[in-house]
């Protein structure tokens, strides 16, 4: 049987660290490069409260960064047997990663411990704790 592993990525270098380690794991694996657009999360270029206007136009800039980013990624990757796809969602990243697994179709998430926001501590990061107590599938975390 094929195994199915959702990798979210959100370019960090936990984040890539998952995706490599997937890929070494189960070299013949589907892998579902996934990010999740975050409309709440504070950004540098917003006005006022410092989070986004939540527009067709932000929402279409977002889609295209995150599409650029999984394609960096895969592209640092490919050479392998794997099939690496890519999905992105709007919502908030854990609660988006938890319901990725069932629009997916995948059997398994590997993830960094840490994202792009978090200081590099022993301890896993908010979204990492709560996909690992959430999730329906396994899930490995990659520090």
């Amino acid at each position: 049987m094929s195994r199915s592993i959702l990798v979210p990525h959100d370019g960090s270098s936990h984040a890539q660290a998952a995706l490599e380690y997937a890929l070494e794991t189960v070299p013949d694996a589907r892998i579902v490069l996934f990010h999740a657009i975050d409309p709440f999360e504070p950004t540098p270029e917003a006005e006022g409260d410092r989070h986004p206007p939540l527009t067709d136009e932000w929402l279409d800039e977002q889609r295209a960064v995150a599409t650029e980013l999984l394609a960096e990624a895969r592209e640092s990757v490919e050479g392998g047997t794997a099939t690496i796809e890519i999905e992105t969602a709007v919502g908030s990243p854990a609660q988006t990663i938890v319901a990725a697994v069932g629009d997916t179709e995948t059997d398994q998430i590997v993830m960094g411990s840490r994202g792009r926001g978090g200081p590099a501590e022993v301890r896993m990061g908010s979204t990492a704790e709560h996909v690992v107590r959430r999730a329906s599938v396994p899930v490995t975390v990659v520090r």
